[in-house]
């Protein structure tokens, strides 16, 4: 005997069903998260590599037609919530008045339910989260879209605890249909993530006189390869490069050691991120 063939309503109602198991298992997940917050106690929820390692499992799974950027959208929003719920949640964003690129980017991430406070420019963002009255700042990615050359990674070389780091890069799933794609750093009052797919940033400082060429061939025989300048500030004869480096390293990695010497003076790590999924 074979089984009747399924009626709108009946596929319908399963539908429904499947709709309240959803929302059972989010209700579910809210109060696990819950008690993760109580067991950590007070201080920053904030995640990125747990975050990105989750999202990167998901994606491996996916499978049917749902568009994989729509999960992962459907899941930033989730975390973004939830994350608030363990800490209220306050973003800080660089955005200039030529639009409202980098909120976007921000809501994309972070979900729609927590308060954000733009700003004019990126060292407000910086000021804004080292002073404790944000969470979290969004700030360009130097040389993309508006302010994207104000050299505001200088500002996060220091060595003091309220100094906020580089911990996500964003969009962690790129599918920006704009021209001239907008990209963005999350920056925060702790360290980076050690995920296994990761890059750091790190500022080096040395003479005036250093070619690009020199700085990549003074990070290659320091063991620190596949390295990209994104950004070089000049100061009173000082050069001051913007070094993005595949890999997790930390503060005490003995490669920084080993290259601070002439025409290198200085290398500090600024924070690191995440390597954004690829589509």
């Amino acid at each position: 005997m074979t089984s009747p063939e399924p009626t709108l309503d009946s596929l319908r109602s399963q539908v429904d069903r499947i709709d309240d198991q959803l929302h059972d298992l989010i209700m579910k997940r809210c109060a696990l998260v819950e008690r993760l917050g109580e067991l950590k106690g007070e201080g920053l929820a904030l995640r990125p590599g747990r975050d990105a390692a989750v999202l990167r499992r998901l994606v491996a799974r996916h499978r049917g037609n749902f568009p994989k950027p729509a999960l992962v959208r459907l899941w930033r929003e989730m975390i973004g919530a939830m994350l608030g719920i363990q800490q209220p949640l306050t973003i800080a964003v660089a955005q200039s008045e030529r639009g409202d690129g980098f909120i976007e980017l921000c809501r994309n991430h972070f979900g729609v339910v927590w308060p954000v406070i733009p700003t004019p420019s990126a060292g407000q963002v910086i000021k804004l989260v080292s002073d404790g009255q944000a969470s979290v700042g969004v700030v360009p990615l130097p040389g993309h879209g508006p302010g994207g050359a104000e050299p505001w990674w200088v500002a996060l070389t220091g060595e003091r605890d309220t100094i906020p780091r580089v911990v996500a890069r964003l969009p962690v799933y790129p599918v920006d249909n704009r021209p001239e794609p907008l990209e963005a750093l999350v920056i925060a009052r702790r360290g980076h993530d050690d995920t296994g797919f990761d890059r750091t940033l790190v500022v080096a400082e040395t003479a005036a006189s250093t070619s690009r060429d020199r700085v990549r061939t003074l990070f290659a025989a320091a063991g620190l390869d596949s390295i990209e300048i994104l950004a070089i500030h000049t100061v009173d004869g000082t050069v001051l490069h913007l070094i993005d480096i595949e890999g997790w390293i930390g503060h005490a990695d003995p490669r920084l050691a080993a290259l601070v010497r002439d025409p290198v003076r200085h290398a500090s790590v600024i924070g690191g991120y995440p390597v954004p999924l690829s589509p």
